[in-house]
Order: C-alpha cells, then structure tokens, then sequence
C-alpha cells in the first residue's frame, strides 16, 4: 500500500501538467492541446479514450500539368465528389488482379454513406460491391495472392473514377492503397487539423499548395497556403483548426512550370455531445 496520502476528490490528471487535459462543455476530456502529446497520442491510436480518434491523410499529384489547379490525388486535375449514393465497382488493368490471381484479390474501401456515418466494404476484384457510398477516402489492397499486393492500376468507381491504386512502375509491385489528400468529417464528429505538411518535387518550378475545406452546404474557402519549390514545408497548429460534420477537406496545388506534389494531414475526431 502507498504511503502517499490521496484526497477523496484527487484527479491524477492534475498530478503534474504532463497529464492535464482539456475537457468539453459536458465535463468529459476533450481534446489535449499541451503538454505529454506522446503519451496521449498512443492512447488516441489505442483507442483508449473514449470519444476520441483520429486519422492520417496522405496524397500525391504525379504531374501537375502547367497552369492547372489540382487535388493531391491518384487521379488528374480537381476531385470529382459524388453527389448521390452508389455502389462501387472495382477493376484493374492487369489481368493479375483477379479474385484468384496473383496480385490483389479483394479491395477494402473506407468512406460515408448517405448520413455521413463511416462505412467499409470488402469488394472482390471484377465485382460491384452492395453499400451505397456518398463519399470515399481511401481505398486499399485487403488481401493479394503471390505477389502481395496489386500489380496494375485499379479503378474504384461509379462510372466515373473516385478512388485509384497505383499499378507499380517498371512493370512490378503496384503501391497497396490510396494516395489521397482529401477527407470527409463524419456525421456526429467535429474534427480538429493538428499538422500539415507538403512537398514539391521539380527545380525552377514555384508550386503553390492550398488547404481547402468545404462546410456541409457551402463552398471551398482555403484554409492556408504554402508556396514551395523542391522543398517540403511542415506546419505544427498550436491551435488546432476547427472543422464540423460534414465538411469535405482536401489539398490542391498548382504549379506555373509543372510538377509533383505530396501532402500529408492530421487530424484528431472529438464525437460532438449527445442533445438528451
């Protein structure tokens, strides 16, 4: 037994301000914006802390056509949200990809469905799957043969193409998932952007790279900008900024001289309070 004496109302949240948090308008912690980040980080990717979770995005623009504004995606030019609920149907380019072949066999596509809830189907390749999405934000190889993972390049679509999988350069392994710098807040969450970062990949071409977000019913406003030429620029939000249910979230770039870029983006999900 301790020796230590506790006071009936002792919090160990407010034992040291390593572990204080921060808690909501209900008295429940909330979101930790100081101190031992670290340590709660890996409670958050546990899931340890109710209410709490989180997501990393991540996407690349291979070539940035001369004067043309693109989404940071697998894709060419802006991303072409859908604007009603449809099934998906998953293809490759290489007869590899098969339900029996040797490279991906089953494709898991995360996204939202009519109400903004989280959704995540399994889709056989060369199969249209069943669940209604509205919106996709990743895509990935769920299972593979031989070659463990996708060899050619897959098409997640409604007719029009809302998620690629990279096929591999050089004829070989193909990338696994998404490269996809946009995202959804879901229904009953508010989503706070912790860190961004973003990369260009050619000499004597200025890209100018832009965080845009979308509130449910509106219009893309930019949220920061960065100008960068074969360089990488990383931003820590002291303040994380604030984004509610429903807004659609993503990176574009433009570049004068073409070229490439990447970007990656965190965000921690707080569920909103429950209305009794």
């Amino acid at each position: 037994m301790s020796d230590t004496y506790q006071h009936p109302n002792w919090d160990r949240n407010m034992t040291g301000v390593q572990n204080a948090l921060d808690y909501n308008v209900a008295g429940e912690p909330a979101l930790r914006v100081l101190a031992n980040l670290n340590g709660w980080g890996i409670q958050v990717s546990n899931g340890e802390i109710e209410g709490v979770s989180y997501i990393e995005k991540f996407g690349r623009q291979k070539d940035i056509t001369n004067g043309t504004l693109a989404t940071l995606w697998d894709g060419v030019d802006l991303y072409q949200y859908l604007t009603v609920p449809s099934v998906l149907t998953v293809t490759s380019d290489s007869g590899d990809d098969s339900p029996t072949g040797p490279g991906a066999q089953t494709i898991e596509v995360q996204g939202l469905d009519a109400d903004y809830n989280p959704i995540t189907e399994t889709i056989t390749m060369g199969s249209t799957g069943t669940l209604e999405f509205l919106r996709v934000f990743r895509a990935k190889v769920a299972t593979a043969g031989s070659y463990g993972t996708n060899w050619g390049n897959i098409s997640i679509d409604d007719g029009t193409n809302v998620a690629i999988i990279d096929g591999g350069p050089n004829n070989g392994p193909g990338v696994g998932q998404t490269f996809m710098a946009l995202y959804t807040v879901p229904a009953g969450k508010t989503a706070y952007l912790t860190q961004w970062a973003v990369s260009s990949g050619k000499q004597n071409a200025d890209t100018l790279a832009t965080f845009v977000v979308r509130p449910f019913g509106g219009a893309f406003n930019t949220k920061d900008v960065v100008e960068i030429q074969a360089n990488n620029y990383i931003k820590e939000y002291k303040v994380p900024l604030k984004f509610e249910e429903k807004t659609d979230i993503e990176v574009r770039a433009y570049s004068d001289n073409g070229s490439s870029a990447a970007s990656t983006f965190n965000l921690i999900l707080i569920d909103n309070p429950v209305e009794e």
